[in-house]
């Protein structure tokens, strides 16, 4: 997992942050190499180490705000990193607040009826995190009747919903991770490096269970009216992927690629 050069810290739990990663503006000086082009807004989730979380400086850090940055120089566009709640992303991008979303979302047919979606980017899975002293749950099928916390609005939730699970939805991970700590929850599920970096990292009292429920490929999304934006970022994911670009931010996010 993940060797971070981070500390994730409570501060993470704060509301939602606006940073400006690469610049503001949207004047042609504050355009890309291309220029004359606006500052491309992406959307990533708030609280969800290691993907996307506030530092103990303060900055906006993770794997997705730096695959956005990516994308933008690869589309010679300046780069403006929004941290949002993950049930607003796709209401948000259909509002026009932002063109892209970064921020770990699995593609799926309901999804695909809102937005584009790129060639994934990487792929991860659901996972179940369970207290360390839990001697009840060591399979899917263990959530039957149990208290499972998943974050609102994601494939986790329709799934523990399916396997019998008492479901509680939060609005980030973090919350989730404390809860499940303070044992207050019998278990979560949640994607695997969230799962495996936040114990690492923070060293909980928590253990990653072996196997997945079940694996996702994870796309940038985008509206639906443009062909031209997705063909773009399509050929920057393939880049990104070809040139080693991917393998080296997932060693230094996740540790693994």
């Amino acid at each position: 997992m993940k060797k971070s050069k981070w500390t994730v810290l409570p501060l993470v739990l704060a509301s939602a942050i606006m940073l400006f990663v690469a610049g503001c503006g949207k004047d042609s000086a504050g355009a890309g190499a291309g220029g004359g082009e606006e500052t491309l807004k992406i959307a990533v989730t708030e609280a969800s180490p290691p993907f996307s979380f506030v530092d103990k400086e303060g900055k906006l850090v993770g794997f997705d705000v730096d695959y956005a940055n990516e994308i933008g120089k690869r589309l010679n566009r300046k780069v403006e990193v929004i941290s949002t709640a993950w049930d607003g992303m796709i209401p948000g991008l259909l509002a026009e607040k932002y063109e892209l979303i970064i921020g770990s979302m699995a593609i799926t047919e309901k999804r695909k009826e809102s937005v584009n979606f790129s060639s994934p980017y990487y792929v991860s899975g659901a996972a179940i995190v369970v207290h360390q002293d839990n001697q009840d749950i060591h399979s899917p099928a263990d959530l039957k009747g149990k208290s499972v916390g998943v974050t609102l609005g994601t494939t986790y939730e329709e799934e523990a919903k399916k396997l019998g699970a008492n479901v509680k939805t939060y609005d980030s991970e973090v919350a989730q991770l404390t809860d499940l700590e303070n044992k207050r929850i019998d278990a979560m599920v949640t994607d695997k490096f969230i799962g495996a970096f936040t114990i690492n990292e923070t060293k909980r009292p928590l253990k990653l269970l072996d196997g997945l429920l079940y694996e996702e490929q994870i796309g940038v999304a985008m509206s639906k009216d443009d062909a031209d934006l997705l063909a773009k970022v399509n050929k920057a994911v393939e880049e990104i992927t070809k040139d080693g670009t991917y393998e080296k931010m997932a060693m230094q996010h996740f540790g693994t690629k």
